[in-house]
């Protein structure tokens, strides 16, 4: 009971304080997501062993060598599967959805890019942070408050709302933010996760949005970092 209550508190803590922050700052630079996700790692890898003793209350691993190596090939396949579907349906909505900045664009140069295939390899840590913070840490410590399918449905909202308040994004990551719960909760394995975020993530912004990732992060690079904007390019 006890272990419940603190979980409970810090659950609570912690969506008051997310709420409090996307409240005050709707509008905010993309390096700010990041300087914050990086420092709540951190804060969560020092804890990192009770998170772990939550997680084999809430659903115990299968132990050995071999079975972690089956949960993963399990939670890679499934992963791909719903990449590909998702992948689909972007496709369809960039068809049907060209925004203007994309509209003189053609559909083939904007499927198929070096700079898509860039910003996914770019975007692979930003995703693993963000998995390890909501799959390995928040649902797993609300599978000690709530039952499984509620679990799923509230990180998927958490994750959706971080977000705020771009709206399309939150639809997105809603139905993403589901499956990859799920997917972990049965293989807990993270790296199939990450690699789908963040192609699932390139692909909206350059399919769906028509936004260049990569050009837009070495424009933030050559502002702060001119000399190694430079030889990225």
């Amino acid at each position: 009971m006890q272990a419940r209550t603190s979980v409970m508190l810090e659950v609570a803590a912690l969506a008051l304080a997310a709420a409090v922050f996307l409240a005050t700052f709707r509008v905010r630079a993309s390096y700010v997501d990041f300087a914050l996700a990086a420092a709540a790692v951190a804060l969560i890898a020092a804890t990192a062993r009770r998170s772990r003793r939550l997680w084999e209350i809430a659903s115990p691993a299968l132990a050995g060598e071999n079975a972690a190596r089956a949960r993963y090939r399990s939670a890679s396949l499934l992963a791909a599967a719903f990449t590909v579907i998702a992948l689909a349906a972007l496709a369809v909505l960039a068809f049907g959805w060209p925004p203007a900045s994309a509209a003189d664009t053609p559909m083939l140069a904007r499927l198929f890019t070096v700079h898509l295939f860039a910003a996914m390899l770019l975007y692979f840590p930003w995703a693993l942070l963000q998995q390890y913070i909501f799959q390995f840490y928040f649902f797993g410590r609300l599978l000690h408050l709530v039952p499984v399918s509620l679990a799923v449905a509230l990180t998927a909202v958490a994750f959706a709302s971080v977000h705020f308040p771009r709206w399309p994004v939150m639809a997105v990551t809603l139905v993403a933010g589901s499956m990859w719960s799920l997917i972990y909760y049965r293989h807990r394995t993270l790296l199939p996760l990450a690699a789908s975020h963040a192609i699932l993530g390139a692909a909206l912004h350059y399919w769906v949005f028509g936004h260049d990732l990569l050009a837009d992060w070495l424009a933030l690079l050559a502002d702060r970092f001119p000399l190694l904007a430079d030889w990225l390019r």
